[in-house]
């Protein structure tokens, strides 16, 4: 059975997060983004708290996680206060939590400055962050440097993927996976719209996939009607093939959640 991680993606919507040199929410899921995608490179299944700039609100994200029921999580934040440097909070009872901590920032520490692995209680001396208090895995709170701090919001603008990729090393440590090897190809999605479908579904697909030629992030046209055929199978297995997926012509909810964030990223 393949690893389970839950990402938290820090703020959203109306929720700014901090804000100076750059926006935390929008840094969030950009690094949330890259952290899965290396993720799903080494066979880990993950679940993103939000992939659209949506509010949230920590009990639902709570609840998700729980119901998701992973192996490990990591809630992703930037900082602000006049600082420097990356820090990451884990659980005052330690275990997998502060392993997990502790790879991490060895990795993030490679890349960056780094203000240690830390716990933070609140009253009555349990954990503070509600992420870490009670998900019931292991999770730890990640912050990727200052907001309002130049230098660190320059570096984050620029590095935000080598962050990724780091917390993506101390993730695989602590769930045993060796990353010494270059992973095959992952498959993005084992279930969803194939060839010879004819549904609803498939016409709503076709319409992204139109709009995602419009704005030349899909390269093959089709007929707009509910029937996968040729058209669609290319398109589709061109797009996995372009995000470094097995090119298996199956456009399930991951490959929507995608093609959507490709298509928001072009309009903007």
């Amino acid at each position: 059975m393949s690893k389970k991680v839950f990402i938290g993606v820090g703020h959203g919507g109306t929720d700014s997060g901090a804000v100076k040199y750059i926006v935390e929410k929008e840094y969030a899921l950009k690094t949330a983004f890259a952290l899965s995608e290396i993720l799903s490179k080494y066979g880990v299944d993950f679940k993103l708290s939000r992939t659209q700039d949506i509010d949230t609100d920590m009990d639902s994200k709570v609840a998700m996680c729980n119901k998701y029921a992973p192996d490990l999580v990591v809630d992703i934040h930037f900082n602000a206060g006049g600082g420097q440097g990356f820090e990451v909070y884990y659980s005052r009872v330690g275990g997998t939590s502060k392993t997990l901590a502790n790879n991490i920032n060895t990795e993030v520490k490679k890349i960056m400055s780094s203000r240690g692995v830390k716990t933070k209680l609140g009253n009555g001396s349990t954990d503070y962050f509600a992420i870490i208090r009670e998900t019931a895995a292991p999770a730890v709170l990640l912050e990727g440097g200052f907001v309002d701090t130049k230098s660190d919001a320059d570096f984050i603008k620029a590095n935000y993927k080598k962050l990724a990729e780091a917390y993506a090393k101390g993730i695989l440590k602590t769930l045993g996976i060796s990353t010494a090897a270059s992973p095959a190809k992952p498959i993005l999605d084992k279930t969803g719209y194939k060839k010879v479908d004819k549904t609803i579904g498939v016409l709503s697909l076709k319409e992204l996939l139109l709009t995602a030629k419009t704005l030349g992030v899909n390269k093959y046209g089709m007929d707009k009607n509910k029937s996968f055929g040729t058209g669609t199978l290319n398109a589709v297995n061109y797009l996995l093939g372009v995000w470094g997926y097995q090119q298996n012509g199956i456009a399930g909810e991951n490959f929507i959640k995608r093609l959507h964030n490709e298509i928001e990223n072009k309009v903007k």
